[in-house]
């Protein structure tokens, strides 16, 4: 990831040139990236395909691994060739309209008659910078905990309940962990440990709007971040062996891990899993509820020499049949109210059953800061708590590793 991230902020900054003015031409063909496993990709073919039978132009879509998106986005705009329509998180994209390559897409989305009110404040606020609606995001997920109806049948555990607490969660993880299979799986990343630290009633760094510096070394963060190692000392997680043999979301499709956090994005291909049968749970809480923002948007290339033809293929894709579309492949938790609160999402028959653990889950939403840097400080925090969860390394070595390596990229200008 660390290297992934360093090289798409090596081509981007380096490369990234003042913008073209482009022709107009609502009719053209444009070209659309975005990051997608297979069966993510399937949903996006999908759109594009109601699109055209709707009377929109040609979307060339391309497709790239969840590791080399940013890196091949980015070589793309070093070498003149950036596709007109790019999909990205809102934790990635400060860097791209900091080096001029996002055409702000408000006034587009407002000639296509897109009205902002008719969707969910936080996605939107997540997607604002330098005082405009830089890109518009097509969902609002969170971060919920997936488990395993079988093996919590096999086990004898109750189903997670509303409300549980950190020691349920815990209790829950040890009575799920039996034989080859282990009770729950969590990433050592900012972005799986971010709702338990504010749950404590801590923080990720000492302002949200303009941070300066890290404080996950703070009572309430470091406090939270001590919870979740005691965890993974029962045990009750995967092996640092079994984690680089697999990834979390294959062990969970194969029976290996009860449970793991993740956002709506794994949804598409858990349904695929053949015999497997899932739902979602909310966040345990450590104290207040809270959980994290997912998000990702569409963006228009600065260079796009078709930025009409993109704002209407856009327009469509998080308007209410492109979002029904999207949210049926279950990839998305619609930004668009109307389509989030309709059975194209919530539909129980169409599994996670629980859907609405989503909706319920934003009253307590909040974003990691928006900032050119946090790319490269979320890659320090994740590879020092890596080492925390995974090395045995004390906590307290890690927190002041991490503080040193990422408080001078968060005062860097």
């Amino acid at each position: 990831m660390k290297a992934r991230r360093l090289l798409a902020a090596v081509a981007l900054f380096g490369l990234v040139g003042c913008a073209t003015q482009p022709a107009e031409s609502a009719g053209a063909p444009i070209r659309l990236q975005v990051r997608a496993d297979p069966e993510e990709a399937a949903v996006y073919r999908s759109l594009i395909s109601a699109y055209k039978d709707a009377g929109g132009g040609d979307v060339e879509l391309v497709t790239v691994g969840r590791e080399d998106h940013l890196t091949r986005l980015s070589t793309a705009f070093a070498s003149g060739d950036a596709p007109d329509v790019f999909l990205i998180n809102y934790r990635d994209y400060p860097p791209f309209v900091q080096r001029g390559a996002v055409r702000p897409i408000g006034p587009l989305l407002e000639q296509e008659g897109i009205s902002t009110s008719d969707y969910y404040e936080q996605p939107l606020r997540a997607f604002t910078y330098q005082d405009a609606l830089q890109c518009m995001p097509q969902n609002i997920s969170s971060l919920v905990v997936y488990w395993n109806r079988a093996l919590f049948k096999q086990a004898g555990v109750a189903p997670p309940a509303a409300g549980w607490t950190w020691d349920e969660f815990v209790r829950t993880a040890q009575a799920l962990t039996t034989g080859s299979v282990k009770g729950v799986g969590i990433d050592p990343s900012i972005t799986r440990m971010a709702p338990f630290i504010w749950s404590r009633g801590g923080a990720i760094v000492d302002d949200e709007n303009a941070p300066t510096r890290t404080t996950l070394h703070e009572p309430g963060a470091r406090a939270a971040l001590r919870a979740v190692v005691d965890l993974i000392a029962t045990g009750a997680t995967p092996t640092k062996d079994q984690l680089a043999a697999q990834r979390l979301d294959e062990q969970f499709m194969t029976g290996k891990v009860a449970m793991f956090l993740s956002s709506r994005v794994e949804v598409p291909a858990l349904r695929e899993q053949r015999g497997l049968d899932f739902d979602v749970a909310a966040l345990p809480v450590m104290g207040a509820p809270a959980s994290v923002l997912h998000t990702d948007a569409y963006c228009v290339a600065s260079t796009s020499k078709n930025p009409k033809a993109a704002a209407m293929f856009i327009a469509y894709a998080v308007g209410r049949q492109g979002q029904t579309v999207t949210a049926l492949g279950g990839r998305t938790v619609p930004s668009l109210r109307s389509v989030a609160t309709s059975p194209a999402f919530l539909s129980p028959a169409r599994p996670p059953a629980s859907s609405r653990v989503f909706l319920d889950a934003i009253p307590h939403l909040r974003h990691t800061p928006v900032t050119p840097s946090w790319p490269e400080v979320e890659d320090v925090i994740g590879t020092q708590l890596q080492r925390a969860f995974e090395d045995g390394v004390p906590l307290d070595e890690v927190l002041a590793e991490i503080q040193k390596q990422a408080d001078p990229l968060l005062r860097r200008r």
